[in-house]
């Protein structure tokens, strides 16, 4: 089978572009075993400084045109132009390499993903990984006009006809329902681990270390989570925080470090360029805090569930994070907006080893059936499905 995956990010550990979020990275290791399965995969995605315009990676031809993407943010660009531009010369790409598959990430890859696959009458098979409100939208551009962009974006690329669409949690799926998706054309496919990874990886704990990884946004909310970190420390002088990833919040969550006067013990490491280091930041920690209210699943969950850990979530309806957190199993729930309730459950799992070794164990057994073998295999399935629905 002939595949073209559209994606604005496609992760190039080599040279430490678009290691970014959960979305990109289940494209990157989908494509990968679908490749090793014997099928002709192709990669068309955005093209950043320093990357070459064509070149073949592990036998996956990857082709970079456009840039609808902040190199800087990873987020998209506060500018019509170079959006419109990347979808225009991603359709005609699309059509010149004439697959017999497309498979579209969200947002704006389901465009020319749509009018590709129309042109050259294939499939097209869209992965949605969560849907904003328009509110939410408003709060993650900070800006009305913006947030209108980005939720009319969403609203229009989820009702695009696509011969199926996958999304990663159940939460997800209704919310794709609501917004007028058939139920019989969505697969619920959950983001996976690797977790032969994370168990080569030896290396030695860092006693009472506290570890966030993801994009430094305003939703992620962080901040709650400095703001915990200065009473943790009240009662854990030694304690330290790592907080891993890049974005626009990192000058404002900087200044709270220097406010809070916790800059002796918190670690900004920027964005890792591999996953092999992001692991071993998991592996040397004893909990890990996301602090985020929006998640279509929470792919880093699951990377820390695979590294032993015991998890802190925010309890949010609607979110993915509700599909993987076991409250008082694998992990801890924490209604949103309270940081002293963040800083009680840390302190109870930095003095509890015992408590802390118990989630963690429990949190391993979760995600062992979330292997990304497992995950190719039944995306693969879908394709077979639609390929078969086509050609009938």
């Amino acid at each position: 089978m002939n595949i073209l995956y559209i994606t604005e990010i496609y992760p190039d550990p080599k040279r430490g572009v678009g290691v970014w979020g959960g979305g990109e990275r289940q494209f990157y290791e989908i494509s990968r075993r679908v490749a090793d399965r014997g099928h002709d995969v192709t990669i068309l995605t955005c093209h950043f400084l320093g990357q070459p315009a064509e070149e073949i990676v592990d036998g996956i031809k990857i082709h970079r045109i456009g840039l609808s993407r902040d190199p800087k943010t990873g987020g998209a660009y506060k500018s019509i132009t170079p959006i419109f531009s990347y979808m225009l010369k991603t359709i005609g790409k699309a059509v010149e390499l004439a697959p017999e598959l497309i498979h579209s990430n969200a947002y704006f890859p389901v465009f020319p993903g749509r009018v590709g696959a129309s042109l050259k009458r294939v499939p097209l098979v869209s992965t949605f990984h969560d849907v904003f409100t328009f509110k939410g939208w408003v709060e993650a551009q900070r800006s009305v006009g913006w947030g209108l962009l980005g939720y009319l974006t969403n609203l229009i690329s989820v009702r695009l006809p696509s011969d199926e669409v996958i999304t990663v949690s159940a939460q997800c799926k209704q919310k794709l329902i609501a917004l007028g998706v058939p139920s019989e054309k969505i697969t619920t496919i959950p983001n996976g681990v690797d977790l032969k990874l994370f168990d080569s990886i030896k290396i030695k704990k860092i006693p009472n270390q506290i570890l966030y990884v993801g994009r430094l946004v305003n939703y992620k909310h962080v901040d709650w989570l400095l703001l915990a970190f200065a009473d943790i420390l009240k009662e854990v002088p030694d304690a330290t925080l790592k907080i891993v990833g890049g974005g626009p919040e990192r000058v404002n969550l900087e200044a709270l470090v220097k406010k809070l006067s916790l800059a002796d013990h918190v670690t900004f490491t920027g964005v890792t360029p591999t996953y092999e280091a992001v692991s071993s930041f998991y592996k040397e920690s004893e909990v890990f805090v996301l602090p985020s209210t929006v998640e279509g699943e929470g792919i880093v969950l699951k990377e820390a569930m695979a590294a032993h850990l015991p998890v802190i979530g925010i309890n949010v309806e609607g979110s993915g994070v509700l599909s993987l957190i076991q409250d008082g199993e694998n992990g801890v729930l924490v209604e949103p907006n309270q940081p002293k309730r963040i800083a009680e459950k840390v302190i109870q799992l930095l003095q509890d080893k015992r408590m802390g070794r118990r989630m963690g164990a429990a949190g391993r057994k979760f995600v062992e059936k979330f292997d990304w073998d497992v995950i190719a295999d039944r995306t693969l399935h879908v394709y077979h499905k639609v390929i078969g629905y086509t050609s009938g």
